[in-house]
């Protein structure tokens, strides 16, 4: 241990040093602050709850597959969730109309152009929030700023972004 301090000089801070071997102790992960996750497949909005026969409100199955698919997908990329006030930036891809000719279809792809109409998407983003609940964050109170286009892409999916928001602190 003093040939330690001697090859950095005295004021040398040194890693913490395990009694019994002498060995550095683990340092503690650094938090992760961006979590980038692509899940293919078609966007899927988030559908109205509707009601049973007995008068119970009741989430339409598509949605509950995407969402279930979509939280799988989140899960499988993803080491847990974020801590503190997050930004999301979300993607959809879809693929441009088969009605179009090959060359138009490809230039639209390209281009990556925006796509109107529907499905709306606040839909897209609220089923894209409640399947990242508990995985991607806690709660989806800690998101403050939402980005999110709608795009031709070459392969239809989400593309979700999250990262911590700079300058802030949770409250």
């Amino acid at each position: 241990e003093a040939a330690l301090v001697q090859e950095a000089g005295p004021r040398a801070r040194r890693p913490p040093v395990s009694r019994k071997c002498l060995l550095p102790l683990p340092q503690k992960p650094e938090p992760q602050r961006v979590v980038i996750i692509w899940a293919p497949g078609v966007p899927v909005a988030k559908g109205r709850p509707r009601l049973g026969r007995t008068g119970h409100p009741y989430t339409p199955e598509k949605t509950k597959v995407a969402q279930d698919a979509l939280s799988w997908e989140m899960r499988r990329q993803c080491q847990g969730p974020l801590a503190g006030p997050l930004v999301v930036s979300l993607g959809f891809a879809f693929r441009a109309p088969g009605r179009l000719g090959r060359k138009a279809r490809e230039s639209l792809e390209e281009q990556e152009a925006f796509r109107a109409g529907r499905p709306d998407l606040d839909n897209l983003v609220k089923l894209v929030l409640d399947a990242a609940n508990g995985i991607l964050w806690r709660d989806d109170a800690q998101v403050v700023r939402i980005e999110a286009t709608k795009h031709y892409g070459e392969e239809a999916g989400t593309t979700v972004n999250v990262s911590v928001a700079e300058g802030s602190h949770e409250t």
